[in-house]
């Protein structure tokens, strides 16, 4: 797997050549090898990309972003076929019993909502924290009274103020939207490897959401996202973007090591499914 995020915003093409990707624009020749890179975001649509260079990228499971002419996320590129086993996988996902699901997305939901009280430590709102600590301890299997849904309330009231909500188009939401995105799209390229299909989630089951499955299991990270716009809520929508990238250098604490979020993603996915299929008692642990 690479570590490179290649981010390309200007008029360009962009095609292939002996395992690099070849960036050409008016006034430079650039060559990146595929081994380097994990996520190609193209993010205007001044871009001519050749399909040559699209199988390249799809073999070597780089995910690859398309962004509108507003430069905000609208596709992602994953391959059919994935794993060798596929099938498999589908027909264990398809029979993954009800109780197993409930019991692995409590347990995720969990520790989202414990990431969301640690974010609030650390900004110090040491009272709204203790809030979420009360709806933790009153989750129940399933969440049946929507603690989740409580606990993201005051959550975000919290840090953006009484007047704040998630329906809201401003620059604070879309910064969120974008980077939840970028992490979204990450788990849906590691449910693809490992055989399942994106569309069947364990509790979000919109007919019209590709990817319920990611959208499940990606909860606890959400947080991530939350601190870098936490920390540019003041500034302008350009300069999140560019923030959120760091999503893709930083390192991370998982399972007592320093890793990159994107190998975090491939572990943590590989092992919620083997909870799933009965394989692994429990999910693993991620925390800010």
């Amino acid at each position: 797997m690479g570590w490179r995020t290649v981010v390309v915003n200007t008029h360009s093409k962009l095609s292939y050549l002996n395992n690099h990707l070849i960036f050409k624009n008016a006034a430079e020749t650039v060559q990146i090898h595929l081994s380097e890179i994990d996520v190609l975001l193209l993010e205007t649509t001044d871009i001519t990309i050749t399909t040559m260079l699209i199988k390249r990228l799809i073999d070597e499971n780089i995910l690859i972003l398309f962004c509108d002419d507003k430069r905000l996320p609208i596709g992602k590129l994953l391959p059919f076929y994935a794993k060798h086993d596929s099938s498999l996988q589908l027909s264990r996902q398809i029979s993954w019993p009800q109780d197993r699901k409930m019991f692995v997305w409590t347990e995720i939901i969990s520790q989202k909502i414990t990431n969301q009280r640690l974010h609030l430590n650390q900004r110090v709102f040491d009272e709204k924290a203790y809030s979420l600590v009360v709806l933790h301890e009153e989750l129940e299997l399933y969440d049946p009274t929507n603690r989740e849904g409580h606990a993201a309330r005051i959550y975000f009231n919290t840090l953006f103020g009484n007047d704040f909500s998630r329906e809201h188009q401003n620059d604070i939401n879309a910064g969120l939207n974008y980077g939840y995105t970028l992490i979204l799209s990450m788990f849906a390229r590691e449910i693809v490897r490992t055989g399942c299909v994106t569309q069947l989630g364990l509790k979000h089951a919109n007919q019209f959401n590709e990817f319920n499955f990611a959208s499940d299991i990606m909860e606890p990270f959400r947080p991530l996202v939350d601190q870098i716009i936490y920390d540019n809520k003041n500034k302008s929508f350009t300069i999140m973007k560019r923030a959120l990238f760091s999503l893709f250098d930083n390192r991370y604490i998982y399972g007592k090591k320093e890793m990159y979020l994107t190998n975090i993603v491939s572990d943590y996915t590989k092992k919620v499914i083997k909870a799933l299929n009965n394989e692994k008692e429990r999910i693993p642990i991620f925390r800010l």
